[in-house]
């Protein structure tokens, strides 16, 4: 090998190790003695600055232990969390929701502290969330559920008392009745639909007070489909009629505005509340119940739980840290700063606070009556399906009695799946896939080599490294960002994979089959079909309708090129904020529409399921059509005159 080939395998070498991050990220350095420990502690629900105000006091409190924090996001919070356990780097202690506790309790990732725990399992709320087949996996943090809300003014001006929050369901009922007759922008009760949760949040306190729940204690099967739960959905479609339905956000914003006559929402409102409208009159009160004499103020009981991973070297350590956050002295200093949030020691009941604050000791109270959901490791898919089965029946008036037969159905199937058994890691099965693939063609070439002989003008070994090496940068973003995902995303498209373990397990075509008979995979091939026709033809012929009238001699010429394209310019973020707007409850759509006396759809444009599909053409039209306003612009000026 010459000096120049040397070189250039020197300068290649150093790029490298310049440009190529290492495996971990430079963390902070802490002055400690060779036996003092550092906890990795991730967290997603207390402000960052209250947080590290709070860990600074148990480092003193706990000489030798250290701390280092980390505040996740909540919407990339336990996709981190998951993509840590993967690269085996995962952290001591981390904070995560009751819902996604189950699938880590499962998965065998998380430590199982039920001797640990059990001295002061009595000094706590939701133990629910953290335990799995009777073992507990974490500890019970902070707490939270919703309650009602209502306007005491609209309560005076419908003649209902304001000082008594409903508390049936038939005193709901009537209440949003009266609120709805005040007038037409005026909504007796606001619902939630088309989101993630708070659907499914604020229906199933209902069907829990009333008696029912979506599995039966053993989890080996849905009791959706029994009259408690028949009840329960016919009575909240038949508050449609007097309600705003729309995303949580918008309805807290109406509400606040003294638009809407009651709503279910959480102690978020205390503080959002008086920023949006500090005059609202408003009071509290706990969920109202089936009837005077039958089922009880039931409530949705979520909040955050403490869990350590199984990997850490310091779980006693973590406990204890643990431990010190869930505290009622703790516990209390979040809750009078962030006011959101209650805690889980039982003990704060009795704290001075909740005396000066008896909004805050009401939301303490209906926790006390909450149910949280089941610990099922399958229950995101079940909470899905859930929300679903509400959409259906608030959006399309669908029968509740066949949405709940089928909602039923379809989590039965999602409990009797098997589950991965004796899987091996998927590291192995892709290093052999790429192994394999590797060997044939290295087989193939071989075989194409000695069928065409040796080349006459074949290069030297220096030449063939030299070219190597030059093309080795493209070579490796192109197996590392696109050849290896894609053969991958192949791979995994034949097994069950387990995000969690990174266990798999071969399937063959059955997630293939599973898609094609999935009636939302359908629907949503349907929708792009239809939005294709839709969007396709109109975009063309208001392009070449623009292009052909504005290719004469005209003032403003490049004005108004520049004008039709400059939607194509725009941030795809700032056109669906704007079209947000304008398709909203009280957007310039809906103004429009009722300078006309015209009817507004209800659910507003985004949430109807006969309107959203014709809005978002709209908009994709009118956020495309520049682009070809200046292909065919282009095309027409190339015509000769002649």
């Amino acid at each position: 090998m010459n000096k120049r080939l040397l070189k250039l395998v020197f300068f290649l070498a150093s790029f490298a190790l310049l440009v190529v991050p290492s495996g971990r990220p430079a963390q902070p350095v802490y002055a400690s003695s060779p036996g003092d420990i550092t906890l990795e502690f991730w967290e997603q629900t207390v402000g960052e600055e209250l947080m590290r105000t709070l860990l600074d006091k148990f480092e003193r409190q706990n000489p030798g232990l250290h701390v280092r924090f980390q505040q996740l996001s909540s919407d990339y919070g336990l996709d981190k969390v998951i993509t840590s356990i993967a690269a085996d780097n995962a952290p001591d202690l981390v904070d995560l929701g009751t819902d996604t506790v189950p699938q880590f309790s499962s998965s065998g990732v998380l430590a199982d502290i039920t001797e640990e725990v059990a001295p002061f399992r009595d000094q706590f709320l939701l133990w629910d969330p953290v335990t799995y087949k009777g073992r507990v996996y974490g500890m019970p943090w902070l707490a939270g559920t919703r309650i009602l809300f209502y306007n005491r003014e609209l309560f005076a001006r419908a003649g209902l008392n304001p000082e008594r929050p409903p508390q049936t369901w038939r005193q709901l009922y009537e209440a949003a009745k009266a609120i709805d007759a005040l007038g037409p922008e005026i909504y007796g009760i606001g619902l939630h639909a088309s989101e993630q949760y708070s659907p499914w949040q604020e229906f199933l306190p209902f069907v829990w007070g009333n008696g029912g729940d979506v599995l039966n204690k053993e989890w080996t099967h849905s009791t959706l489909n029994q009259p408690a739960v028949i009840e329960a959905l016919e009575f909240y479609q038949s508050l449609k009629p007097f309600a705003l339905i729309q995303h949580q956000e918008q309805v807290n914003q109406l509400f606040a505005e003294g638009r809407i006559g009651i709503q279910i929402s959480g102690s978020w409102n205390f503080s959002a509340i008086p920023h949006i409208n500090p005059t609202l009159n408003y009071g509290i009160g706990l969920l109202p119940k089936p009837s005077d004499d039958k089922g009880t103020p039931a409530g949705f009981a979520g909040g955050q739980m403490l869990v350590i991973m199984n990997s850490s070297k310091h779980k006693e350590a973590a406990l204890k840290l643990a431990r010190f956050l869930a505290s009622e002295e703790q516990a209390m200093t979040i809750v009078e700063t962030q006011r959101n949030i209650m805690p889980t020691a039982i003990a704060a009941m009795k704290h001075p606070y909740y005396q000066s604050h008896p909004e805050q000791k009401v939301v303490f109270e209906q926790i006390r009556h909450s149910v949280a959901p089941p610990a099922h490791p399958q229950w995101i898919q079940m909470q899905e399906r859930v929300t679903r089965m509400i959409d259906e029946v608030l959006l399309n008036d669908r029968s509740p009695r066949e949405m709940i037969q089928k909602t039923s159905a379809e989590i039965d199937a999602i409990i009797q799946e098997p589950q991965t058994r004796g899987s091996i890691s998927d590291t192995l099965f892709f290093g052999g896939f790429l192994l394999t693939v590797a060997l044939i063609s290295a087989g193939v070439w071989f075989f194409k080599r000695q069928r065409s002989g040796p080349s006459k003008a074949s290069l030297s070994l220096s030449s063939r490294l030299t070219s190597l090496l030059f093309i080795a940068p493209w070579l490796f973003v192109f197996f590392a960002f696109s050849l290896i995902p894609l053969l991958h995303s192949f791979f995994l498209s034949f097994v069950r994979y387990n995000l969690l373990s990174s266990d798999v397990s071969f399937v063959g075509l059955r997630n293939f089959m599973e898609v094609l008979r999935e009636p939302d995979f359908l629907r949503a091939l349907w929708n792009t079909v239809i939005f294709a026709i839709g969007t396709i033809p109109a975009t063309m012929a208001l392009a070449l309708f623009a292009a052909v009238l504005i290719n004469v001699k005209i003032p403003f010429k490049r004005l108004y090129q520049a004008g039709l394209f400059l939607p194509v310019a725009t941030s795809v973020i700032v056109i669906c904020m704007v079209f947000t707007y304008l398709y909203s409850q009280d957007g310039l759509v809906n103004i429009i529409l009722k300078w006309f006396n015209l009817p507004v759809p209800n659910p507003s444009w985004l949430l109807n399921t006969q309107w959203a599909l014709p809005a978002i053409m709209i908009m994709n039209i009118w956020a495309s059509f520049g682009y070809y306003v200046v292909l065919f612009l282009a095309g027409l000026q190339t015509i000769p005159t002649e």
